[in-house]
């Protein structure tokens, strides 16, 4: 593989870990808002109070756990994506 398709498929691997990283921060926050809508009407529900409660704090750090375990893989992709295809590591390519 020549130096410039390196530089294209590293380009195409940063812009795929930056989107994934950002994304799934994003979709994190709209599942929450979401799930929070359906937890605030068990929580008006006398027969659902003692429950809702807690199963809200399990559900949400459960989503957290995932979410954020995908944009940890995604930035320490990037990040090595970045390293791999930083000026000091590339040859000059003179032709």
């Amino acid at each position: 593989m020549n130096e410039h398709n390196r530089n294209w498929w590293a380009g195409v691997a940063d812009v795929a870990a930056s989107g994934l990283n950002h994304g799934a921060l994003k979709v994190e926050r709209i599942h929450l808002s979401i799930a929070d809508e359906t937890f605030n009407i068990l929580q008006r529900v006398p027969i659902t109070r003692p429950w809702s409660e807690t199963v809200r704090v399990v559900h949400h750090g459960i989503s957290r756990f995932s979410y954020r375990s995908v944009s940890l893989v995604a930035a320490g992709l990037e990040a090595s994506v970045k390293y791999t295809n930083s000026a000091k590591n590339c040859k000059a390519d003179i032709n």
